[in-house]
């Protein structure tokens, strides 16, 4: 059987993780493919036992200040708090961020070692204490993210635009060159959602206060284990506000059955070590609106064909029901 696309990259960057690893105070036992998604990632288990896991950074995923700013908060989070939240691991040397040229493509690949989290994710079919646990979670980040700046925030990414990954991510939805996987109703629902979304956008960062947030805390970034929870992936961290974060929190359940009961646990959980910040219905639909309709541009630009196609299948319905909603 022929090798994805995923496992042929994940084999051919192996020996460079390998090579990573050398600069770590750790002997190493084995090395294994774990995921990929905007990054490859390796499990990495070391010959006294522990487990470990490598991101190899891809170039057009992220800039090389917000990873280093990521590892910074990591690591004042795990100084400042209790919380349970992933750990950068340093090199012998002492940074954080292991910055190492792909033979290949002739790109530096960022990448950082983490402690393992252990548990399931949160995504798996968690019942109401578990969305307590990331209402808490939520909130006391912010409580840390708003007390903290890294030394030069200068480039740090913010969420006052739609595609506020800006030149990382070009815009390409309404390019006539993908108009046969978007589809022409599809972008009339689109076009007419995008404005509202924007003003959403500009009016929530015009009158929030404005943080530094995780930036995609969510069911699937978020393990439990008991009635403890353990957050990771902070690669996005960035400025927003807190009714900006807590959206991204609540993005994945938006077309769920459930959507008001997680909506209303979460709430619960949040409360209890923050104020509320999303102001109405409109407020959360259309910064959802914001985030899905940069993440279908991140799809049609990214993904195969048959694969964007199948995002777009499963996503549009719930945004012709925003738009029939506030269009």
């Amino acid at each position: 059987m022929a090798k994805s696309r995923i496992d042929t990259e994940a084999a051919r960057l192996k020996p460079l993780a390998q090579e990573v690893l050398y600069r770590y105070p750790l002997q190493v036992k084995s090395v294994d493919h774990l995921a990929t998604h905007s990054n490859v990632l390796y499990r990495v288990v070391t010959v006294d036992g522990r487990q470990l896991v490598l991101r190899v950074g891809t170039p057009e995923s992220n800039s090389r200040s917000n990873i280093q700013y990521e590892v910074d908060w990591l690591t004042a989070i795990n100084r400042d708090t209790d919380l349970d939240v992933v750990s950068p691991i340093a090199t012998v040397a002492g940074p954080y961020v292991t910055d190492i040229l792909d033979p290949k493509s002739g790109d530096s690949r960022h990448c950082v070692l983490f402690t393992w989290v252990p548990g399931q994710p949160l995504g798996e079919g968690a019942g109401s204490f578990a969305y307590r646990l990331l209402g808490r979670m939520s909130a006391q980040l912010q409580a840390h993210g708003r007390a903290w700046l890294p030394e030069d925030p200068g480039d740090l990414r913010h969420w006052n635009r739609v595609y506020y990954y800006g030149s990382m991510d070009p815009r390409v939805l309404f390019n006539p060159r993908y108009e046969h996987i978007v589809g022409k109703a599809r972008l009339a629902a689109i076009k007419k959602a995008l404005p509202v979304a924007e003003d959403v956008v500009f009016s929530s960062w015009k009158e929030g206060r404005r943080q530094i947030v995780h930036g995609d805390l969510h069911e699937w970034n978020a393990h439990v284990v008991g009635t403890r929870l353990h957050a990771f992936d902070f690669e996005d961290v960035m400025v927003a506000t807190p009714a900006q974060d807590v959206s991204i929190s609540l993005y994945s359940s938006r077309m769920s059955g459930r959507a008001e009961e997680i909506k209303s646990f979460f709430r619960e959980g949040f409360e209890e070590f923050g104020v509320w910040p999303i102001e109405d219905d409109r407020q959360l639909d259309g910064l959802h609106a914001a985030r899905q309709i940069m993440l279908m541009n991140y799809a049609v630009r990214t993904l195969p064909e048959d694969e964007s196609v199948d995002y777009l299948d499963k996503v549009m319905p719930w945004m012709e029901g925003f738009v029939a909603r506030y269009g």
